[in-house]
C-alpha cells in the first residue's frame, strides 16, 4: 500500500478541498454520502489510508459536484 500512498494522500486532500468549497462539514458530507463521518475522516486523514469503495467514491463526487477524475488532479492544476 505504501506505493500508492500518494494517492490516497492526493484523494483525501482533494475531496477536503472540494469538501470545503461546498461548505460541508465531514459530517454533512458524510449523512450526504451515508457513510460514518469517520469514514470521511479516515478517506482525509493523511496517515490512515482508509480505501473507498468506488460507489463511495462517486457518491462523494457526485455530492460535490465533480467528476471522479479530479480527485487524482494535483492542486495546483484545478485550483
Amino acid at each position: 500500500m505504501e506505493h500508492y500512498e500518494r494517492y490516497y494522500k492526493l484523494i483525501g486532500d482533494n475531496i477536503a478541498f472540494y469538501r470545503k468549497k461546498k461548505h460541508l462539514t465531514q459530517e454533512g458530507l458524510a449523512l450526504k454520502a451515508n457513510v460514518s463521518r469517520t469514514h470521511i475522516s479516515h478517506i482525509e486523514a493523511e496517515h490512515v489510508h482508509k480505501v473507498p469503495s468506488l460507489d463511495i467514491l462517486f457518491r462523494i463526487c457526485e455530492i460535490l459536484s465533480i467528476e471522479p477524475y479530479q480527485l487524482f488532479i494535483e492542486p495546483e492544476r484545478c485550483r
